[in-house]
This record gives structure tokens, C-alpha cells and sequence, in this order.
């Protein structure tokens, strides 16, 4: 009889993941995502967000399905707007930044940037994919903020 376990050669550990909240940022451990922070805002105001998750997946596969799973998603979207996307490196990954606006029945027009990674973790691989909610009109002050917090991402692989 053989042995099978996690983590092992076979079934490597998921990837760690951190980021930097600055300054009125708080950390959100009720989201049950792997990070997640919020910027502090007055009572009833959206409270941007900033979401890290890891997925494994097979060999090969994570970033043509994470785009066209994102572009899927983005498609059922009350008037979806794209801002801009690109393949790029992520904390020193393969990876992609797809950015965009949609009508959120209770919150108005919301932005979300989206950022991914692909780890090559032999026979597998991790998708780490870092999103960020905020209102449009929240844009001005606090999207490049978010931008920053995304370019803050650290993968321990």
C-alpha cells in the first residue's frame, strides 16, 4: 500500500499569499477568503475592498480558464464597461490585469480590478487572483490605492 498525502511531491502546499494594507485599511477575516482588507468609510458608504484567493488547478490550464472564466463572469454583468486589460507579470508571475465597470442594483456603478498570477507548482498550478471592488465615485481617491495594495502583492511559492 502506498501512501498518498498533502502536502507532498505530488500534491504540493498551496502558495502563501500577503499584501500591504496602508493606513485606514483593516483586515477582513469574515470573508473567509485566504486575505482580505477594507478601507474604513463612514456607516452606509461601500467600503472598497481588496480580496486575495489561491485556486489550484491542473497543469497547463489556470490562465486561459481564469480569462475566459473573468470575461464569462464580466458578460452576465448589468452594462458591463471595460477599462483596460493586459497580460503582464504579476509578483513575478505570469499573469493578467482585466479592469472594469458594472451596475450593482444596490450600490450604483462599481469598479472592479482584477489582477492574476499563475505558480508553476510542478504538477499542478496556483491561481492567485487579487480583486478589488470599489464605487465609481470612490475612483478618485482611492484607485490607485488599490493599484498599489495589487502591486504590494508577495507570493511565497
Amino acid at each position: 500500500m502506498t501512501n498518498v498525502a498533502y502536502p507532498s511531491v505530488e500534491f504540493p502546499a498551496l502558495v502563501g499569499v500577503s499584501i500591504e494594507a496602508p493606513e485606514g485599511w483593516v483586515p477582513l477575516p469574515d470573508v473567509a477568503q485566504f486575505v482580505a482588507i477594507s478601507k474604513l468609510v463612514p456607516e452606509g458608504d461601500f467600503r472598497p475592498n481588496v480580496i486575495v484567493t489561491v485556486r489550484r488547478m491542473r497543469l497547463g490550464s489556470a490562465f486561459e480558464l481564469a480569462k475566459q472564466e473573468l470575461h464569462q463572469r464580466a458578460a452576465t454583468l448589468t452594462d458591463y464597461k471595460p477599462i483596460g486589460e493586459e497580460d503582464r507579470v504579476i509578483a513575478g508571475y505570469p499573469g493578467c490585469r482585466i479592469e472594469g465597470s458594472f451596475i450593482h442594483p444596490e450600490a450604483g456603478t462599481l469598479v472592479q480590478a482584477i489582477r492574476f498570477a499563475v505558480v508553476d507548482r510542478g504538477p499542478v498550478e496556483d491561481l492567485v487572483q487579487i480583486t478589488a471592488s470599489l464605487t465609481a465615485a470612490q475612483v478618485p481617491d482611492t484607485l490607485e490605492v488599490i493599484r498599489a495594495i495589487q502591486d504590494s502583492l508577495i507570493i511565497q511559492a
